[in-house]
């Protein structure tokens, strides 16, 4: 019987004896077509659970530098985007320009592109709004850069509370910059004030006109996509349809008009800025317009409206908003 176990045990040895040459071969072979060194097999596993191990780490640190770009200039409002992991090797060559003032740049010459397209400007009006374009980017770029040198090379760790305060300080500096780069060339800049200097009436009240015409289009287009989802969850007819939509319509609030307005890309923001608007409208209209049940649910979801005014206005949605 002796002799019996230690042939199977011996075999079983050698069975696994050869997958571990099979192993050691899969991994010497790539190496050696390559022209590289071989590592120890017993190497290469201590290398790959201390990676392992590394990559588990990684996001719970944060590289404030690195995630600052990404917070002001692809997400907007309430939205936050976490990279975690460290900072990637420093590049060998810095871009031409800070990214602040390429964006800035464009959006003031889309900008001024449509009002060219919607009043007509001859060439020396348009020299003036382009300088005017960029004198305020560069104030905002240099605002911005000295934000995010603050953070550069940063790192945080989230598990920690001091880390937790840090990223609350970093949301709080990069809000601000997003405010800047919305209403940079609002009410108060250089290109605004140039622009009403530079026009003459005529190219002023054509330039309001289309205005007007734009917010009115995006306006019904938030009304008739949240009365339609009304008329799902409380049943309404379409003359009780026409009915709350013609109340809204008629409270068409300032909407800021421009191509990259925040609320065309979140729905939860339209829909609550229409239920504001709607509770501001005459309650005994839309009262008489609905059963009393609806009116029981809808009464709720106008007062939902009414407390999300601060939220909506801190969005900058509407003009002469913050």
């Amino acid at each position: 019987m002796t002799t019996g176990i230690t042939s199977r045990s011996t075999s079983r040895d050698r069975r696994r004896a050869v997958r571990a040459g099979l192993c050691r071969a899969l991994v010497v072979i790539p190496l050696l077509a390559a022209g590289r060194p071989v590592p120890a097999v017993d190497d290469q596993i201590v290398g790959e659970a201390a990676a392992d191990q590394e990559g588990q780490r990684q996001p719970h640190m944060l590289d404030l530098g690195m995630n600052f770009d990404a917070n002001l200039f692809e997400h907007r409002g309430n939205s936050w985007v976490v990279r975690g992991g460290p900072a990637p090797p420093p590049a060998a060559e810095r871009p031409p320009e800070p990214l602040a003032l390429s964006r800035g740049r464009e959006m003031g010459l889309r900008r001024l592109e449509r009002i060219e397209a919607a009043c007509g400007i001859a060439a020396e009006q348009k020299r003036r709004l382009v300088l005017a374009v960029e004198s305020d980017v560069r104030r905002f770029v240099a605002e911005v850069e000295t934000t995010r040198e603050r953070y550069a090379g940063h790192q945080i760790n989230m598990n920690e509370p001091a880390g937790q305060r840090e990223w609350h300080s970093f949301q709080q500096d990069v809000k601000r910059c997003r405010d800047q780069l919305r209403d940079l060339f609002d009410r108060g800049s250089l290109f605004a004030t140039v622009l009403t200097a530079t026009l003459d009436d005529g190219q002023r009240t054509c330039l309001a006109t289309e205005i007007a015409a734009r917010r009115s289009f995006h306006w019904r287009a938030m009304v008739l996509e949240a009365t339609s989802k009304l008329d799902d969850s409380l049943g309404l007819d379409q003359r009780q349809h026409d009915a709350l939509v013609k109340e809204l319509l008629s409270h068409e609030p300032a909407l800021r008009t421009e191509a990259d307005m925040l609320a065309r890309d979140d729905v939860n923001l339209r829909r609550s800025l229409v239920l504001m608007v709607m509770s501001e409208c005459d309650a005994s209209r839309i009262r008489a317009a609905v059963s009393d049940q609806q009116w029981r649910m809808l009464a709720v979801l106008i007062n939902q409206g009414k407390a999300m005014r601060s939220w909506i206005e801190q969005q900058g949605v509407i003009e002469g908003k913050p």
